[in-house]
C-alpha cells in the first residue's frame, strides 16, 4: 500500500490502525532527525512528542486536493512543530534568566555556555529557520518541470531578463514569463504546508 492509500485508510471511518502504525513507521526516521537536533538536546523528549504528534494532526488534517504530497506535508508539519518548541523553550529559559538575574543556576556552567550561546547570536532563530526555508525550496524546485525551473533560476535566482531566456528557449517573453508564472504558483502550494503547519 502505498502512502496515500495509508493516509486515506488512516483517515476513513473506521480508524484503520494499522495504516496509521504503517505512516508513524515510516516517519519515524523523520521525527528521529528534527527531534534529535544538537540544539534540542536539553528537551528531546518533548521533542520527540512534539513531532509524533505532528504526525498524527498531519494524517488528521491532510487534504489530497490541495495537490501538496503527504511527504512533504507531515515533514512541514513536523519541523515546524519541533522548531516552535524550541522558540517557546528559548523563550522560557531568558525569562528565567532575567527573573534569577544571573546566568548561573544548578546545571552549572554547561547549561550557562548553552543559554550563552542562545542569546548572545540573535540571529540563531533567523538561522536554523533560513536553512529550513532554503531546504524546503530547493525540494519543491526539484518538482518542476525543467523549463519552469529554468525559467526561476534564470529569472529570480541569476536576474536574467525575460527576453534573454526567451531568446535561449526560442520562445516569447511571455511565454517566458507564463511559465515563472505557473512555476510560481506551483512553489506556493508546495510550500503552502510549512505556512499552515507555523499557524497551527
Amino acid at each position: 500500500m502505498n502512502l496515500e492509500q495509508l493516509v486515506m485508510a488512516a483517515q476513513s471511518g473506521n480508524r484503520d490502525e494499522t495504516a496509521f502504525a504503517e505512516i508513524c513507521r515510516r516517519f519515524a526516521g523523520l521525527v528521529a532527525k528534527y527531534a534529535g537536533q544538537s540544539h534540542l538536546a536539553r528537551i528531546k523528549e518533548e521533542a520527540t512528542a512534539e513531532g509524533w504528534l505532528a504526525v498524527a494532526t498531519a494524517v488528521r488534517t491532510y487534504d489530497r486536493t490541495a495537490g501538496v504530497q503527504f511527504a512533504g506535508y507531515v515533514e512541514s508539519r513536523v519541523k515546524y512543530a519541533v522548531w516552535n518548541l524550541f522558540k517557546r523553550e528559548r523563550r522560557r529559559w531568558q525569562q528565567e534568566l532575567s527573573l534569577t538575574g544571573n546566568s548561573s543556576n544548578d546545571d552549572g556552567d554547561e547549561a550557562s555556555s548553552l543559554l550563552d550561546s542562545l542569546t548572545a547570536a540573535d540571529d540563531v532563530e533567523r538561522e536554523v529557520e533560513a536553512g529550513w526555508i532554503a531546504e524546503a525550496v530547493r525540494q519543491a524546485l526539484v518538482t518542476l518541470p525543467d523549463k519552469q525551473r529554468l525559467v526561476v533560476a534564470r529569472t529570480l535566482l541569476g536576474q536574467a531578463h525575460l527576453a534573454e531566456v526567451a531568446g535561449q528557449l526560442g520562445i516569447s517573453p511571455q511565454a517566458v514569463y507564463n511559465l515563472r508564472q505557473r512555476a510560481l504558483a506551483r512553489l506556493k502550494k508546495e510550500l503552502a504546508g510549512m505556512y499552515k503547519s507555523k499557524r497551527g
